[in-house]
């Protein structure tokens, strides 16, 4: 099939980094307000040189967004401007992120997913150590269920066909710099920090049923809260099995920095876990 010229200049101009999935709101409402504030200033230029302010007017605000539709933005660097100039909780609004929330206030009905896994057993409070850890039983159970996950596709997709009650032969995959979504026949299922992550998940969410007699009667929402928080307690990556060890970070997003808690690989940095978190609850590190 052959392209036209003119779809080839359009796909040239596109910038899928800045559009679609990827496009910031934020910074798109402020180029949208310049592009107004454009079109009225050239508007009224053409009108002190006699020539039609409307026509003008109309043209240079459809350029215009035309051009933020295409490239994502008019004024390059308005993330910088947005950053600087928006409040933070104003920024908040539009990220596409979950949420600022602590553990402690992840749960269903009052009960915590840290606290399930617990009455469920499959987290203990072993007195020789200080945290809490996962029984040795279904930690041998899950590290197997992820080192076959981690190798089979399919089967990543089948269990998390079966978790969220999806087709999976309709599952597929978008792995994205910081991020890793299923689609399910292109409705958005899920969304993890890494593929690592993702396998993790799907592991578990076959192991606990073994442990859980009530796995499948829980909601949805609760099931995928206690894989995430089950993340917490993974000591080794899937990915490359190295240490995963817990620390306290920041991430830049397009226009905003979080403070987040996060599991990471020592060895490959993946990105296991990932928590929005109030810095103030958390003491100042001792230099």
């Amino acid at each position: 099939m052959k392209v036209s010229s003119e779809s080839k200049i359009v796909s040239s101009l596109k910038r899928p980094e800045y559009t679609g999935e990827n496009r910031c709101l934020p910074c798109t409402i402020l180029n949208l307000a310049i592009a107004l504030l454009l079109a009225i200033g050239v508007g009224y230029a053409a009108m002190l040189i006699d020539r039609s302010p409307l026509g003008v007017g109309i043209a240079t605000l459809s350029f215009a967004i035309t051009a933020i539709y295409l490239r994502g933005y008019l004024v390059p660097g308005t993330p910088t401007i947005t950053k600087r100039y928006f409040p933070d909780r104003v920024l908040a609004w539009f990220e596409k992120t979950p949420e600022k929330r602590t553990p402690e206030k992840i749960g269903w009905d009052g009960e915590s997913p840290e606290a399930l896994l617990m009455e469920i057993g499959i987290v203990i409070d072993e007195p020789s150590n200080e945290d809490l850890i996962l029984d040795p039983e279904f930690a041998r159970a899950w590290t197997g269920a992820i080192r076959e996950h981690w190798t089979d596709d399919q089967l990543t997709k089948r269990s998390l066909g079966t978790f969220v009650d999806a087709d999976a032969d309709l599952i597929e995959f978008d792995p994205r710099p910081g991020s890793f979504l299923a689609w399910g026949d292109g409705r958005h299922l899920a969304s993890w920090p890494s593929q690592a992550a993702c396998v993790a998940d799907a592991a578990a969410a076959t192991a606990i049923p073994d442990w859980d007699p009530n796995w499948e009667r829980r909601p949805l929402s609760l099931r995928a809260e206690i894989l995430g928080a089950l993340r917490l307690f993974l000591e080794q990556c899937p990915a490359c099995e190295g240490e995963v060890v817990l620390s306290q970070d920041v991430v830049e997003s397009c226009c905003r920095s979080r403070d987040v808690v996060t599991a990471t690989c020592q060895s490959c940095e993946t990105r296991i876990f990932e928590l929005d978190v109030d810095p103030a609850e958390f003491p100042e590190q001792e230099s």
